[in-house]
């Protein structure tokens, strides 16, 4: 992705990332680095992230994470350039790279198998539920699922290690879709519910599980971003600004 006066240089992680992004279009969300925030990966670990965009999950957690090597893929050739340029200018361009590949066309045989963890905030609309009259290209393609979701998900965990671990974020009023397509990855299923404010519904939830380990679901401890202020609540801003991963939130209260 080359310079533009349409892309903005903003700031992640309390300025630690840099992300280069288009003006227009999809941008990256507080969901992007929520995402990085639940994925857990140990030293020397492989991950995926799959629907990449222009790096943001991908870089916030090359940002925590220094000892593993990171793979973004989207079937937009501009978005994985964009990708490759941002872990350039945030140095880590020695263990990320992005790579176009569209899950519509299935697993490529070089991915399948390949990663300790796969991680994805996919597109939230199936093409019946979204109004796409005022919504421009670039957004149609970023929110609007080019397969469904079980597909997608399918995609991910063909891409894990035997016992790896896939973890997604969406849509909170998706939850009974989400959990029958993750009924068949058999284990450790863990659900975060993501709250606007304390008391009320979430509208987001992270989902995660590892293959082939049969143990309970979890309903685990949710997080409110804002307080009643509209501020994010103390709990939040660990995760936003100062880059905590959210096992270590969660665990400190």
């Amino acid at each position: 992705m080359t310079a533009d006066a349409a892309d903005t240089d903003d700031r992640l992680l309390g300025g630690r990332v840099v992300l280069r992004q288009s003006a227009s279009g999809f941008r990256v969300s507080v969901d992007t680095v929520l995402l990085a925030a639940a994925v857990e990966l140990a030293p020397g670990a492989r991950a995926l992230d799959v629907g990449c965009g222009t790096g943001g999950a991908t870089l916030c957690l090359a940002s925590r994470i220094a000892d593993v090597a990171l793979l973004g893929i989207d079937r937009e050739a501009d978005m994985t350039a964009g990708l490759r340029a941002n872990a350039t200018a945030n140095s880590v361009e020695d263990r990320v790279t992005g790579e176009t590949v569209d899950v519509a066309g299935g697993v490529p045989s070089h991915l399948r198998g390949a990663f300790d963890h796969v991680f994805s905030n996919p597109p939230y609309l199936p093409p019946g539920r979204a109004d796409t009259r005022e919504v421009d290209a670039p957004r149609r393609r970023a929110t609007i699922e080019s397969v469904p979701f079980d597909v997608w998900l399918s995609f991910m965990a063909a891409c894990c290690t035997p016992k790896g671990s896939v973890t997604v974020i969406h849509r909170a009023d998706r939850l009974e879709e989400i959990l029958a397509a993750f009924e068949g990855l058999n284990g450790a299923l863990r659900v975060v519910p993501i709250w606007p404010r304390a008391g009320q519904p979430a509208r987001r939830v992270i989902v995660s599980a590892r293959l082939g380990v049969r143990s309970p679901t979890s309903l685990c401890a949710g997080l409110a971003l804002h307080d009643a202020a509209g501020g994010y609540t103390s709990a939040a801003r660990r995760l936003l600004e100062d880059g905590m991963a959210l096992s270590a939130v969660n665990a400190a209260g």
